[in-house]
């Protein structure tokens, strides 16, 4: 995640610069000449701090930035020690409120919160999905996590499905959250029935509200799940996911993986040896798999058993590596060390 704002430059709105010429006879253009478009998509290159700090410069500038319709927040625009964020927690709420109140009523396609999750950050938290819903966003993400070894302790931040109308909800395209709680949504809830990325990190759910999400994305191309710890199985295969090509699962309590993708291209595990069964996966070109502790023999025939229609198989137990390469009936096996 980056702290950026970029503005979209629209054919509709042609504006002529008015151009001088100096004295070497070169044209002479003053940045109060240019565009609005193209003051944001300079504008776009800077920090949201920064950004805002542009509109002191003129008063035709003063609310130039608030057209950007891409926002990012990180911790590192209020404090460049992580150990010291605490200090900044409330400085860090007034300078988001600030730039969401004036984009009040502008549309905003993507909004980006990074910053470590406290208690005191709920009410805001909610209020700038809120937002996010309110301005019809399309890409929201929320990354909350502490330190990775920190990750198991804490309350997550409990996702607030009820903010979602279905209005709002149909215009996201890409969700990524990290150190969320998922409890049921509400029983209207339709769903993200537009959502093509989905990327969850350290995520608490369980597997039937895991399922439920899941079963709800029926355009999702893209599913990455990394330390969600289910301690049960991960299984989507009531509601098949016919548009999904990519899907990642790392570092997961999970004790077996069964998905129906007729489209995926590609899977990528890393954590134990589990069952992993892909139903009607024909179009699987690669599969990367890092077990840990597993019996080689166990493994590749549990594999070739789940992924029977695989064309390129790599498969690492411990510092033991194999790579399988179908083509046709014939097959290439090799190790490394």
């Amino acid at each position: 995640m980056g702290n950026y704002l970029t503005s979209r430059i629209t054919a509709e709105k042609h504006v002529h610069v008015k151009t001088l010429k100096n004295s070497k006879g070169r044209p002479d253009v003053k940045f109060h000449d240019l565009p609005e478009d193209v003051l944001s998509a300079i504008l776009s290159k800077l920090p949201v701090k920064e950004a805002v700090r542009t509109s002191v410069l003129s008063t035709d500038w003063r609310c130039t930035w608030t057209a950007c319709p891409r926002l990012s927040f990180g911790v590192n625009d209020v404090c460049k020690n992580v150990k010291m964020k605490h200090q900044h927690t409330q400085m860090f709420i007034d300078r988001v409120n600030a730039v969401l109140g004036k984009h009040c009523g502008r549309v905003v396609d993507q909004l980006e919160i990074k910053f470590i999750f406290e208690s005191k950050l709920v009410d805001h938290l909610n209020n700038w999905i809120r937002f996010a819903m309110s301005t019809h966003a399309k890409n929201l993400a929320f990354d909350l996590a502490p330190p990775s070894n920190l990750l198991k302790y804490g309350d997550h931040y409990r996702f607030p499905f009820e903010l979602l109308d279905n209005k709002s909800v149909s215009c996201l395209a890409c969700l990524q959250l990290s150190f969320v709680c998922f409890k049921p949504p509400p029983a209207d809830f339709i769903g993200f029935p537009n959502l093509r990325k989905l990327d969850l990190h350290a995520l608490k759910t369980t597997r039937q509200d895991l399922e439920s999400i899941l079963c709800s994305c029926i355009t999702l191309e893209w599913l990455s799940i990394v330390r969600c710890h289910l301690k049960d199985e991960m299984k989507v295969v009531l509601q098949p996911l016919s548009q999904l090509q990519y899907l990642k699962v790392m570092h997961c309590e999970v004790t077996k993986i069964e998905f129906d993708a007729a489209n995926l291209s590609t899977f990528v595990y890393d954590g134990p040896y589990i069952p992993i069964t892909l139903h009607h996966a024909t179009k699987l070109e690669n599969a990367k798999f890092w077990f840990r502790g597993a019996v080689f023999q166990r493994a590749a025939t549990s594999l070739l058993n789940g992924l029977p229609d695989v064309q390129n198989l790599t498969l690492q137990l411990g510092m033991q590596r194999l790579e399988v390469f179908y083509i046709g009936t014939i097959f290439e096996l090799w190790f490394s060390m």
